[in-house]
């Protein structure tokens, strides 16, 4: 294990100040995660749009693309975030340096584990019948313990390649899982947390682009489509008139899953230092550093004399 460059403090934060340091993070590197958002917002924006307005899809099928479309980029996240974390790299390298053999067979890795996981959401949303109660079992039983048991997939990954392991391979995704199995329920309610924020915060951005297209641009979305909107006797009907344009209209579920994909970093930035809390909480990674850190000084001390 090696500790030579870390940029973060190793010290044991809560789901809060996970938080916290993942909209410290984005803000400060904000114009290459725009850059990486891009990359992906952009044609899973084209491909809702286009599947609204020639297939008629509904809300669903934009928050399938916005899942599968997550996947890469947090991958591509996390591993630029690990790699400014504990390696050399000063900040996120350019897009066309981005993906070598490592980064690549990760992100198909990490796909494959999104799409075992989808089976059961799915059902849901596109079966009838009695499919859909097992796609609602599928989510509580195997579901939700897939996904804490693949959640740290792209940090293990990441953090080896930067030289952050001090076992093999096997044994330190096998050291992962069980400190996953110790703290199952407080990473369930740490991405449960995450999750609702990233949803909040994905709603009040809406929103407010929403209003500020109607207003300044003339562009509507939502507002400027519906007419009597704040007037209280016609409540019902405008409350009808919104769910059918949020759920169907091929420009607010491109709109919609644009914002998503911008929000969605927030959450699995959060989610990655939540895993480091983890290893300090559980490996004393913090006293790995310190004792890294004294030994360095002890060395300087006897090269002088």
């Amino acid at each position: 294990m090696r500790f030579d460059h870390v940029n973060i403090a190793l010290v044991p934060r809560k789901a809060v100040k996970c938080l916290d340091l993942a909209i410290m993070f984005y803000g400060r590197f904000l114009i290459p995660l725009l850059k990486i958002w891009a990359l992906f917002a952009i044609p899973a924006c084209t491909l809702v749009y286009l599947l609204s307005y020639y297939f008629l899809v509904n809300l669903s099928t934009a928050i399938t693309v916005a899942y599968f479309a997550t996947s890469p980029l947090g991958v591509i996240l996390t591993w630029n975030t690990a790699l400014y974390t504990f390696g050399n790299q000063q900040g996120f390298r350019a897009l066309r340096n981005q993906f070598n053999p490592q980064l690549i067979s990760l992100i198909f890795r990490c796909l494959f584990d999104r799409a075992i996981i989808f089976i059961g959401p799915a059902l849901i949303f596109f079966s009838d019948n009695i499919l859909i109660l097992v796609g609602f079992i599928y989510i509580f039983i195997p579901g939700i313990w897939l996904t804490l048991r693949s959640s740290f997939r792209a940090e293990q990954s990441s953090l080896r390649y930067a030289g952050i392991a001090s076992q093999s391979g096997i044994s330190h995704d096998h050291r992962t899982k069980n400190l996953i199995s110790h703290d199952f329920g407080a990473l369930f309610f740490r991405g449960l947390w995450s999750f609702f924020f990233c949803y909040v915060l994905t709603l009040i951005f809406f929103v407010t682009f929403d209003y500020l297209s109607y207003k300044l641009l003339e562009f509507p979305i939502v507002m400027g489509k519906i007419p009597y909107l704040f007037d209280i006797d016609a409540i019902d009907q405008s409350l009808s008139n919104i769910l059918l344009l949020m759920t169907s209209d091929p420009r607010v579920l491109a709109v919609l899953t644009g914002f998503i994909l911008l929000v969605y970093p927030i959450g699995r930035l959060a989610w990655f230092f939540t895993y480091i809390d983890l290893r300090v909480h559980r490996d004393c990674w913090d006293m790995e550093l310190r004792m890294a850190e004294v030994s360095q000084n002890l060395k300087k001390g006897e090269a002088l004399l």
